[in-house]
């Protein structure tokens, strides 16, 4: 596990996530990069409705001094993206809060505890 991901302590069933993602999917802090330059990671900083344009977001990255626009539904690579879920105990129902990367974990779909 990376630096940001807590050990589970106890056994998570995941689901692999897919090779792309829509641009939607994005939340700031994530980290992808464009299907057509799979080499250049970019690091969200902001994503946002476009004002004039609904069908656009607004995507400003790390390092990067003009932001650009994708379609909500282009796909990107998803190349680090982190979440916290709510994990509970399938056999006692203890509950836990657990951050995971998706491109590492995958999606979490059920949990047991160390304590079984």
């Amino acid at each position: 596990m990376n630096d940001d991901t807590i050990d589970p302590k106890g056994f998570i069933v995941t689901t692999a996530l897919d090779l792309t993602l829509p641009a939607s999917a994005l939340t700031p802090g994530d980290t992808f990069a464009l299907p057509e330059n799979p080499g250049r990671p970019l690091i969200v900083e902001t994503l946002y409705p476009h004002p004039g344009l609904p069908a656009r977001l607004i995507i400003t990255t790390h390092g990067q001094t003009t932001p650009f626009t994708l379609h909500p539904n282009e796909p990107v690579k998803p190349l680090r993206l982190l979440r916290t879920f709510d994990l509970t105990c399938q056999l006692c129902g203890n509950r836990k809060q657990q951050v995971l990367d998706l491109t590492v974990h995958g999606t979490p779909q059920t949990w047991v505890c160390n304590q079984h």
